[in-house]
């Protein structure tokens, strides 16, 4: 049982924590309580190490859910409506304005870490 739990975690964790985690869950009892918290966070170690990705999939059912709602209040048929009244463009507003954001971290972040020089690719010359 110990050694399934401890495949859960992360390979560069087990590397630098492993054997020291073993030790811990071999002198702890295993309730379902401890094993339902050692589950835990081996998922959030998971989250952490791809937080870009967990953004991205939170976004999507984020967007799928508003988009669906919206054709369920019959707003829209499909996810290409004009905001032609405000209920629409409330309902716009919340299906695409988390991937706006998501798009302004990016480049907010590319920007910062390019240390405010564009990137010839992107266009534009460096700074």
């Amino acid at each position: 049982m110990i050694r399934l739990l401890m495949a859960l975690y992360p390979a560069k964790w087990r590397a630098e924590f492993g054997d020291e985690f073993a030790a811990l869950l071999e002198d702890t009892r295993l309730t379902p309580r401890t094993v339902a918290d050692v589950v835990s966070g081996a998922g959030r170690l998971h989250v952490a190490g791809h937080r870009r990705l967990t953004l991205v999939l939170a976004t999507l059912v984020w967007s799928g859910c508003m988009e669906l709602l919206s054709v369920r209040a019959q707003l829209t048929a499909n996810i290409l409506w004009a905001p032609s009244n405000p209920e629409r463009a409330l309902a716009l507003a919340a299906t695409v304005g988390p991937w706006l954001a998501l798009g302004a971290v990016a480049l907010a972040r590319h920007r910062g870490g390019s240390g405010g020089k564009r990137h010839p690719v992107a266009g534009g010359s460096p700074s």
